[in-house]
């Protein structure tokens, strides 16, 4: 875990961190654990090209629901897909505003222009912070080392002058290999209380 001195990037995830997510078991109607979905969410072929911009949404839809092994078609997997996104958690937008005074913010995401393009979530997220690295606009996803690598160059830190919060166990462990500071956290409380054993708040 990185401390304040140390740290001048504090680096967001979306889903899961400052936004949060219907429980994907029951949105997509799958027998598995939250982690297990993650690991096979993530490793998917289908999600990976879609959320780096390379296919389409109806592409998309048709091999995630043959790669993911779904009973149900295409059409159906868009609608789930559509309501996943909850909303963003209450108090997520103040605490963006809060540590910018200190730090610069950034938000670096798996996502998709489906998901993004909803006003309730860029409209509230993007004046937040600082940049958004999303990948269906960069061509990048987590947990590629490309994906971290162009925050580095971007704002011109070295890796570990960079705070990396994720949700997803696969997604933190790359970022710490590529030598940033991280931290898991699941929901806004989980936020706080890294950035308060960081020093942050």
């Amino acid at each position: 875990m990185s401390t304040a001195a140390q740290c001048k990037l504090l680096l967001f995830d979306l889903g899961g961190v400052l936004m949060r997510l219907r429980d994907p078991a029951t949105t997509f109607g799958l027998a598995l654990t939250v982690d297990e979905f993650n690991r096979r969410w993530l490793l998917c072929n289908a999600v990976r090209e879609y959320e780096r911009g390379l296919i389409d949404r109806d592409v998309f839809a048709s091999r995630a629901a043959v790669e993911l092994a779904l009973d149900y078609g295409a059409e159906e997997f868009l609608q789930r897909f559509d309501r996943w996104p909850h909303s963003i958690y209450p108090g997520a937008v103040e605490l963006l505003h809060s540590v910018a005074k200190r730090f610069a913010t950034a938000i670096l995401s798996n996502t998709n222009a489906m998901h993004w393009e909803r006003q309730d979530i860029r409209d509230r997220i993007l004046p937040a912070v600082d940049h958004a690295f999303l990948s269906y606009e960069t061509g990048f996803v987590k947990p590629d080392p490309a994906a971290f690598e162009q925050v580095a160059t971007r704002y011109n830190y070295a890796a570990e002058k960079i705070l990396f919060i994720d949700d997803n166990p696969l997604n933190t462990a790359a970022a710490a290999r590529y030598g940033m500071q991280t931290a898991t956290c699941s929901g806004l409380d989980s936020v706080r209380a890294a950035l308060q054993s960081a020093g942050v708040i």
